[in-house]
């Protein structure tokens, strides 16, 4: 079920939060479970069995490692090795199965049975949190979960259940320990949530048309002004796509009383890659920090020439792998570890760039957008073509198509509302923010922008018929 879909905004949002403020507190998260177990049965009755049975194996493994915390022994290690290796295991079936099945079959030249697994949506995603979880049991950083409803409530709550913000469960309990519902979160969640909505289908699902109609082409089926147009137009659609969502599952947890970690703050501003990653997909990049980062740099301590550097391509290799089962996405991210790497070593060897800061940025958009063009691409050689007609590599064949049929005035004012929307406008003009907060017309005028911008959204989905979130697939 599509947060952006007219089902879930005018059918399932209103009866879950008229459900969650009615029941008694004390029933509240049995309430919030079923919710949950319904937004994901929209998938289907298969993966809903499997996500319920994925759910009480982690339970268990979790009581398993509490039970053994105080044991120094051998039986502590076996028993987080076994809770992280059976869901990297069920990660991989669901998710990588048919990839390693056609590498099998290219090596060994043998045509190998299909596996048909249920598609899970979101298992790369809650498949993390469990992972969490049970390496936070492990290192005494929580305590295991003994309350089964608790529990379920952390790995199915359905704001953060098929896109993240991937949260940790120690953040999670504390709130649902001093859970509360009122009309300051419901009034703040709608807000974040209607932004995020706006984010969607005014500016994403608009660039998005016109994305698929380029990409769907063949590689040197466009021109280099096309080809721009569509790396450009991608970065911006993924931004707002994601960020999107991400705001109007903050916005949903902050109706139910719920506070989710944010998920973006600027990356279009960053001035290095790495500065990229502190601030696109926050958490995510936080994932894989605490949890392969510092474990291979406190593993590999005594290594003491390139130990950062290296961790760091792997740590990449990793993030583009969990991105999907292809290679573009393997490459997406060994394209962004490599200037991560480099970056870790110059910062190592204290070099510091004398560029000035317009230079930094410009590098590091075309560094960003080489990478969107790998990542939206169906593969690596139609990335690699798409690429070589950008910067004039490989001529482009004659279509007929110009870049006015494509950019036409709707996409054209879209691209201009996405650029504005990236600017820190509040930052860069405090002191207009400052009066327009003390005017007595400010509440007044927010509320009309708010409702104009609500409607409008609305009306957009009424008429949209581009509904499915990028991040779905993941």
């Amino acid at each position: 079920m599509v947060f952006s879909s007219q089902i879930f905004l005018f059918v399932f949002l209103p009866l879950c939060i008229f459900g969650a403020y009615l029941v008694r507190p004390d029933f509240r998260k049995y309430f919030l479970i079923l919710a949950s177990l319904a937004f994901f049965a929209w998938t289907g009755k298969r993966p809903l069995a499997l996500f319920v049975i994925f759910a009480l194996v982690n339970y268990g493994m979790g009581l398993l490692q509490g039970r053994l915390r105080d044991n120094e022994g051998l039986g502590k290690k076996i028993a987080n090795w076994l809770a992280i290796v059976s869901n990297v295991a069920f990660l991989l079936a669901f998710r990588y199965l048919p990839f390693f099945t056609n590498i099998l079959a290219s090596i060994t030249g043998a045509e190998l049975p299909k596996i048909e697994l249920p598609v899970l949506l979101g298992v790369s995603f809650f498949v993390f949190s469990a992972i969490s979880y049970q390496y936070d049991i492990y290192y005494n950083k929580i305590a295991p979960q003994k309350n089964i409803a608790d529990f379920l409530l952390y790995i199915s709550f359905f704001p953060k259940l098929l896109q993240g913000p991937i949260t940790r469960a120690g953040e999670f309990s504390a709130q649902l320990a001093n859970n509360k519902l009122n009309l300051d979160n419901l009034s703040r969640g709608v807000y974040r949530f209607t932004m995020g909505l706006a984010k969607k289908v005014i500016i994403a699902d608009q660039l998005g048309a016109m994305v698929d109609q380029i990409f769907a082409n063949p590689a040197n089926a466009n021109g280099v002004s096309i080809a721009w147009l569509g790396a450009f137009g991608y970065a911006m659609q993924i931004f707002f796509d994601f960020s999107g969502y991400t705001d109007m599952a903050i916005g949903l947890g902050q109706m139910l009383g719920f506070d989710l970690p944010e998920n973006f703050n600027l990356p279009y501003l960053s001035l290095n890659i790495s500065d990229f990653w502190r601030r696109w997909h926050i958490t995510l990049s936080s994932w894989f920090r605490d949890y392969v980062f510092y474990p291979l740099e406190f593993k590999r301590r005594k290594q003491k020439v390139f130990r950062t550097e290296s961790n760091t391509l792997i740590v990449f290799f990793l993030t583009g792998f969990w991105h999907g089962a292809g290679w573009q996405f393997i490459v997406w991210g060994i394209w962004h570890g490599v200037f991560s790497s480099l970056e870790a070593f110059l910062r190592a060897k204290k070099v510091k760039t004398k560029a000035p800061k317009i230079v930094r940025y410009l590098v590091t958009m075309l560094i960003v957008l080489v990478g969107w063009v790998l990542f939206r691409s169906p593969g690596i050689k139609y990335g690699l073509q798409y690429l070589g007609v950008m910067f004039g590599l490989v001529k482009p064949i004659e279509t007929g198509l110009t870049l006015g049929w494509h950019l036409n005035g709707k996409v054209a004012f879209t691209l201009l509302l996405a650029v504005l929307a990236c600017i820190p406008w509040k930052q860069w003009m405090p002191n207009l923010f400052e009066k327009l907060a003390d005017s007595k017309l400010n509440d007044p005028i927010r509320l009309v922008a708010f409702l104009i911008l609500l409607g409008f959204s609305i009306m957009m989905v009424m008429s949209s018929t581009y509904n499915s979130f990028i991040y779905f697939k993941f």
